[in-house]
């Protein structure tokens, strides 16, 4: 009987260790839960920002894709006007040289008629 006792306290002693460990895992299993749950949120968050800068990001890039149009564009119209300008510009030297070339005629022109003028009034 007394090994029976024994046994008995043995089996108690080894229960009681057992539900200590048990107690520990379940403390263990809730602190894991609580954490799959704060991670789980926390790759909730990370998905979010994620999708918000991956919405950004193609934005961004229809931007830079229309910035981009626009500046060759604007290089073309740039391009345009630079030959434009360089056209006028030397539009703008032959109507001066011609200018310059009336000016000479005229005065030739009114030189001779003075001395016409004076060889009709010496006449």
């Amino acid at each position: 009987m007394e090994k029976f006792k024994e046994k008995l306290a043995t089996l108690r002693a080894e229960i009681d260790q057992a539900n200590a460990k048990a107690d520990e895992y379940k403390l263990a299993l809730k602190q894991l839960e609580s954490d799959h749950i704060q991670k789980d949120h926390e790759l909730h968050s990370l998905q979010q920002k994620v999708k918000t800068m991956e919405e950004q990001l193609e934005k961004t890039e229809i931007e830079l894709k229309t910035a981009s149009t626009n500046f060759q564009e604007a290089d073309l119209r740039v391009e345009e006007l630079e030959k434009r300008t360089s056209k006028l510009e030397l539009e703008l030297e032959e109507a001066e040289k011609r200018n310059e070339e009336f000016k000479e005629l005229y005065k030739a022109a009114k030189e001779e008629m003075e001395v016409l003028e004076r060889e009709l009034a010496g006449v």
